[in-house]
């Protein structure tokens, strides 16, 4: 069916969640730069980035279409806005990494997604719409025909970026020249971390912009406060970089600039003098960990000693250093969240950010963790997916202690003592940051969607103490069949080391006298009832068996408080069931988590950390 379209409206929609930077919006350039090619094909556009001005939604209702921009944190309202959008019968199209990676979720809501790089797809889709026909030839697109979701295939990667033209902020409804810019040299990433999702959205080839584009558009934006080059690693090709920076001198283009580096940077001294030279103000730097065992788990591909190296070498070149911690990897624990704040104070790094291990769709981490299930992902609220909120289950510590320890890291960085470290040293922009930081924080707690969030993670490490109420517990009963395993032997050592008398509940004890029974009863506070998630390959009649034995015990034994704990295969042993019971037994959080590593070291799980 034919549609006329003359009018169309393009909408980021604002993340409902604060960080250190919202006072300062770095626009992303997706939205800007198609409704610019669109333009030039003769189509009235308008451009709402909801960072920069509340979106009108009568000129929205007014569009023949209207193109959503949505990451993963802001895919509620933008799927809420499709919704409208649609039911006042006017075309809705979305785009972006989040509805990318999850198509048919997004078709709930949008008549066309387009994914991945989306400017040749989007300009082929508006001609179709026109025509009425062709959709099925559109790469990147998806859409729904005769009820069922068809997934067109992938478009190759743009190899020449110039192709696109340079984005026209001016669009962009109150845009105020002279405020902060983005400008994408290059794009995609050579890099593998497994907590990122730009390889899957823009590959691992490195694509560029040529050099006089760059320069012609840093021209353009001249006059601006500040320019963030977008790209997603900008030193990725130091001699590139090394041209383009001593291009931006000898032509005075040399404005307060900043970009994402990685701390192999610092290894060219010659790039490190172009870029003081050329009026670098900050890098955004993703340290990611100062523990060895999360950086190898990342496949950072560093170490402690370059991280030293690299900012100390930034700032001896006068730059400054947004740090990037990411925390909740299988191999933290409260101790180095909390070390990672102190190493950031003590090394001066100028500003940080702790981001939550988020398992976004499009990342390594996003098919690893949803692929064990339940079991690690706790929530599917993708408001909450923005890096300041625990969505997944960590290995060694439980989802409520990551919640706090990330904001007590960020209280301790963000403190009046590291306020005023800035204020002695008389550097009045990072003294506000980081007062803003202080403030962003209080504002946090502020929130009745964060609170909400950190007493659902409380309760949940909770439940089972709410369940049996305050009595401490001194004997529990084990089905003997859970002992013979490896995590009911560790479970096993960990309540001796909490005190606990464990009691192994054997089989046959199904088939005594009721006097027998009610000894058995008599002699344990509660019994711990083991529940199969997942089972490990090769071993499916060993957890049949558990299951038949505990559903038996439970059967005889129906009047004794109950505990339920997971059965995880081959997955390991996590931290927050232990907890759970370990609450039964004491109130003390840090005795239960040195009994959990004690217990692990003992049965020969892990090393001592």
């Amino acid at each position: 069916m034919r549609r006329a379209l003359k009018k169309l409206v393009f909408v980021e929609p604002k993340s409902t969640h604060l960080h250190v930077y919202s006072r300062v919006p770095i626009p992303r350039l997706g939205s800007v730069l198609l409704a610019t090619i669109m333009r030039a094909k003769g189509y009235d556009v308008r451009v709402y980035i909801e960072d920069i001005h509340a979106i009108d939604m009568n000129e929205v209702m007014s569009a023949d279409l209207v193109a959503i921009s949505a990451i993963t944190s802001t895919a509620p309202q933008s799927y809420r806005l499709a919704d409208k959008v649609r039911e006042a019968g006017i075309i809705a199209v979305m785009g972006g990494t989040h509805v990318t990676f999850l198509p048919d979720e997004a078709l709930e809501h949008a008549d066309y997604v387009v994914k991945g790089e989306g400017e040749f797809a989007f300009q082929e889709l508006v001609d179709a719409i026109q025509c009425g026909e062709g959709f099925e030839k559109i790469q990147n697109l998806s859409f729904i025909k005769d009820g069922k979701a068809i997934h067109n295939p992938e478009r190759p990667k743009i190899p020449n970026l110039d192709v696109n033209p340079i984005p026209d902020y001016g669009l962009i409804t109150g845009w105020k020249p002279g405020a902060v810019v983005s400008i994408a040299t290059s794009r995609g990433c050579p890099f593998s971390c497994t907590f990122c999702s730009v390889p899957g959205m823009y590959g691992h080839a490195f694509r560029t912009h040529s050099l006089d584009r760059v320069l012609e558009e840093l021209r353009i934006h001249r006059d601006n406060l500040y320019t963030f080059f977008a790209d997603d690693i900008f030193t990725a090709n130091k001699k590139r970089v090394k041209e383009l920076l001593g291009r931006m001198i000898q032509a005075g283009l040399t404005r307060p600039w900043g970009a994402q580096v990685r701390t192999e940077t610092v290894d060219d001294p010659e790039l490190l003098t172009l870029m003081r030279d050329s009026n670098c103000f900050n890098v955004y730097v993703g340290f990611e960990s100062i523990n060895p065992r999360t950086l190898k788990l990342f496949q950072k591909k560093q170490d402690l000693a370059k991280i030293e190296r690299s900012i100390e070498r930034f700032h001896s070149h006068n730059i400054k250093i947004h740090g990037m911690f990411v925390v909740g990897s299988d191999e933290d624990d409260l101790e180095t969240i909390a070390a990672t704040a102190t190493f950031a104070r003590k090394h001066e790094i100028d500003s940080i950010q702790f981001m939550i291990l988020t398992p976004i769709p499009g990342s390594p981490d996003w098919d690893t963790l949803y692929a064990k299930g339940d079991k690690y992902v706790i929530s599917r609220n993708w408001s909450l997916y923005d890096g300041h909120h625990v969505v997944h289950q960590p290995r060694r510590l439980s989802p409520y202690e990551l919640q706090m320890g990330a904001i007590k890291a960020m209280q301790k960085f963000y403190s009046w003592g590291g306020i005023a470290e800035r204020l002695w040293k008389r550097d009045v922009y990072y003294t506000t940051i980081r007062y803003w930081g202080k403030k962003m924080i209080r504002d946090w707690w502020k929130d009745e969607e964060n609170r909400a969030h950190v007493q659902w993670l409380k309760e949940r490490l909770y439940s089972e103490k709410q369940s049996l109420g305050q009595r401490a517990l001194q004997t529990i009963g084990v089905p003997e069949a859970l002992l013979q395993e490896k995590v009911g032997q560790l479970l096993n050592t960990f309540l001796t080391e909490l005190g606990v008398k464990v009691v192994p509940l054997a089989e046959r004890l199904v088939e005594q006298a009721e006097d027998a029974l009610a000894r058995a009863r008599e002699s344990v506070d509660c019994l711990i009832m083991p529940v199969v998630k997942r089972v490990e390959q090769g071993k499916e009649e060993v957890y049949a068996h558990l299951t038949a034995a505990t559903e038996a015990l439970q059967a005889r034994l129906e009047k004794l408080p109950k505990v339920s704990f997971p059965v995880l295969g081959d997955q390991g042993p996590i931290f927050e069931p232990f907890a759970k019971i370990g609450l039964l037994v004491t109130n003390n959080l840090e005795k239960i988590r040195k009994a959990y590593r004690k217990a692990g070291v003992t049965e020969g799980l892990w090393e001592v950390a």
